[in-house]
């Protein structure tokens, strides 16, 4: 009996194999040095935070698209129609790490946009208005998850208006709220405790959870952020309501998800 329950069990093992995880291709992108451009203040972790947070995604085997700091980071990389750029755009992997500047308003207003500020030394310009001229997952882009760890690119009092237009098949996408009084810090930590909490090695993860990206934003994010308004925020676009919160909240970079019908968009902050 005891050996035909394990030809049973090998049997059914067989037919249904252990879901595997999938492996997400990644890039970051870090500017440091904005002085060249006459725009300040310099952000002396971000260019370092963006290799440390691609080190660790390739030290859990995540492919790497590519890895870009300062000059090389190009304002073309984030824009429609220039951002499937294999050798940088936003919207050829799957995951992509942006540490640098946006730009905050004295408060931000329901019509006031959000951007993503770089230093480049081609793909001008420099700055990009994200909703505007940023569409993730449209026309063959890959982007799943981006992480936009910069200054006020996803304010709440305009997330509805700036960003639905964005989510063109990306599944969640964070950043942070606030103003020129409320705003995010340069971090030499934030990047990287995000990084670990959503790509967890095959070693620990038998006691160390992986979280969903929502989830490790909502507990990275808030670090090293100014109090009085400033927020970490998680979006995420669904074909229902029902889908779209789902994704928000339980979505993990390595659920190997298809790409949502963008009908509806999800989001949840916590603030300082």
């Amino acid at each position: 009996m005891k050996y035909r329950w394990l030809v049973g069990f090998a049997v059914f093992s067989a037919l249904c194999p252990r879901a595997q995880a999938a492996t997400p291709s990644f890039s970051t992108a870090g500017v440091t040095s904005y002085s060249p451009c006459g725009v300040g203040p310099d952000l002396p972790f971000s260019a370092p935070m963006a290799g440390s947070v691609a080190n660790w995604f390739a030290f859990v085997g995540f492919p790497n698209v590519s890895r870009w700091t300062n000059g090389d980071v190009w304002g073309s990389d984030f824009r429609d129609g220039t951002d499937l750029d294999p050798g940088g755009g936003s919207d050829a992997p799957n995951i992509y790490f942006y540490n640098g500047h946006g730009i905050c308003q004295n408060p931000p207003a329901a019509t006031s946009p959000d951007f993503i500020t770089v230093c480049g030394n081609f793909g001008k310009p420099d700055t990009t208005t994200i909703g505007t001229s940023t569409r993730w997952g449209n026309a063959g882009g890959k982007l799943q998850f981006a992480i936009i760890d910069a200054s006020c690119p996803m304010d709440l009092v305009s997330l509805g208006n700036q960003w639905f237009p964005v989510l063109q098949g990306i599944h969640v996408a964070v950043g942070h709220s606030g103003s020129s009084k409320a705003d995010t810090l340069n971090s030499n930590r934030r990047g990287t405790d995000f990084a670990a909490k959503v790509a967890v090695p095959p070693i620990l993860s038998w006691f160390l959870p992986t979280m969903s990206v929502g989830d490790a934003w909502m507990a990275a994010g808030i670090e090293d952020i100014q109090s009085g308004g400033c927020c970490a925020v998680a979006i995420a676009a669904g074909a229902t309501e029902a889908d779209a919160v789902n994704r928000r909240d339980n979505e993990k970079v390595t659920d190997g998800r298809s790409n949502p019908t963008p009908n509806w968009a999800a989001w949840k902050w916590v603030c300082r």
